[in-house]
Formats: C-alpha cells, structure tokens, sequence
C-alpha cells in the first residue's frame, strides 16, 4: 500500500509524477540517457547494475522490474542470488566483476570510497567513461530505490516480466 492517500495500492513510478507533475521531463530525461544512451555498457549490463543495486537496497519494486528487463536483455536468471552472496562466483563477465565491486562499495558504504577502488576499475581495462557510466546508473538507482520505498511502492512480482517484455526499449 502506498504511504500518500492520493496514489493507488498498485501505483507505479509514473504515478509520482501526479504528486510532483514538474519532475517528469527533467526524469525522463535524466532516465533516458543514463539508461539508453551512449554508454560502454550494454542495456542488459546497465540493467544488471541497476537491479543489482536495487538488490542490494532490498528495494524488491526496482529490484523486480529492472531484474526482468535484464534478462530480457540476455542477463542469466540466476545471476542476481549468486551476484549478492559472492561476486567472484557469479555467471558474469570477468570484466564487469570490478564494476560491480565498485558499485557495491558505493551502494553500501559510499563515504569509504578511495583512489584504489577507482584504480581496480581502471586496472581492469575500463576507462574513465565507463566508471562514470557505472556511477551514474548506481546513483540513478539509489535514488529510485529512495523514491520508491520513500512512498511505499509496492512490488508486485507478477507484473514483472509483463512490464519488462513491454517496455519498447531496444535489444542490445
């Protein structure tokens, strides 16, 4: 059940945009290029940092949705449990394990970040672009998992490969 009297039980995302209708181009916009623009990762290598992130922040709506779309986008269906018990064991690319170290760290403990994090990024064969891809894609989901545990988004797991196979984003 949503927290704010005006939303639905089953209000989405775009339902906050009835709350706070000026945010929605800003959003959008913000949304689109960091999920859909140029980018060194994939749509299913955004989508898997966004919904490990979510994961990680036990937000289970963002976590949910962004999870189906991932595997829409070629991300295996286990790799999210295995990804959050042990990054070295998970079914991804070597080269995405120090991304994902990295975003871990700033999900979950963000004032501890230093130069070596950012160095076994860069170590790994990423340059300075993709790091900063990676940040803004774990700051957009921070942010998103805020925004939706902050007004009580409810996760419903059976609308989410509907939605995922909806959504008319491009395969990678």
């Amino acid at each position: 059940m949503a927290f704010f009297p005006s939303l639905a039980p089953d209000a989405g995302i775009g339902d906050l945009f009835k709350i706070k209708p000026g945010h929605r181009e800003g959003f959008g916009k913000f949304s689109e290029a960091v999920m859909r623009g140029t980018s060194n990762f994939t749509i299913g290598d955004r989508e898997l940092i966004a919904a490990y992130t979510s994961a990680l922040n036990a937000c289970d709506y963002c976590y949910g949705g962004h999870a189906a779309i991932a595997r829409e986008h070629g991300v295996e269906d286990n790799v999210f449990e295995i990804l959050i018990d042990d990054i070295e064991l998970a079914p991804v690319d070597d080269k995405l394990k120090p991304i994902l170290r990295f975003v871990r760290k700033l999900t979950l403990e963000p004032s501890k970040m230093v130069q070596a994090d950012a160095d076994a990024v860069y170590q790994s064969g990423w340059n300075e672009e993709a790091l900063a891809d990676a940040i803004w894609i774990c700051a957009r989901f921070n942010m998103m998992n805020r925004l939706s545990l902050g007004h009580g988004l409810n996760a419903d797991p059976t609308l989410f490969e509907s939605r995922a196979k909806k959504l008319s984003y491009e395969k990678s």
